[in-house]
């Protein structure tokens, strides 16, 4: 598959103009089509970020309280306009939590706000569809112990 894309990409390009080399030209291809955000951190400088961010959170996800597979959620993406290096709107979440971040709205979506200092806010928004009786709207189910949700 990747053969027959960098042959549609060769295809491409005007006649008796030197070629770039093939991947090259592919990966410039799929990157110019990549939302255009905020400069990412290197590797090295992500995973001092990191360290800092799961650090200030106690090593627990700030959502529920648990601590395991624990992920950095940028609050506003970078694609957004939001940045690596922005301290105050990197949370600290499970993995579970993290993916709660982007669910639809009907299954129920973790919205996290900032109140600056490394401190969140964190609300379950559920919308119903149209005729689903509201006992049917599913809650937040994954709590942890010493749960912020909980409170």
């Amino acid at each position: 598959m990747l053969q027959a894309r960098v042959s549609e990409v060769l295809e491409a390009l005007p006649r008796g103009r030197e070629a770039s080399p093939p991947g090259e030209r592919f990966r410039r291809d799929v990157l110019a089509a990549r939302a255009q955000g905020r400069q990412a951190a290197s590797w090295h400088e992500w995973a001092a970020i990191r360290e800092q961010v799961l650090s200030r959170a106690g090593w627990r996800c700030q959502a529920c309280g648990v601590r395991r597979r624990l992920d950095v959620h940028h609050v506003v993406k970078r694609s957004q306009g939001g940045s690596d290096f922005d301290l105050d709107r990197l949370v600290a979440l499970c993995r579970w939590c993290h993916d709660q971040t982007d669910a639809p709205y009907d299954r129920g979506r973790l919205v996290v706000t900032p109140l600056g200092a490394g401190q969140f806010t964190f609300e379950v928004v559920a919308r119903a569809r149209p005729g689903t009786p509201a006992a049917r709207i599913p809650a937040f189910a994954h709590v942890g112990k010493n749960s912020a949700l909980q409170r």
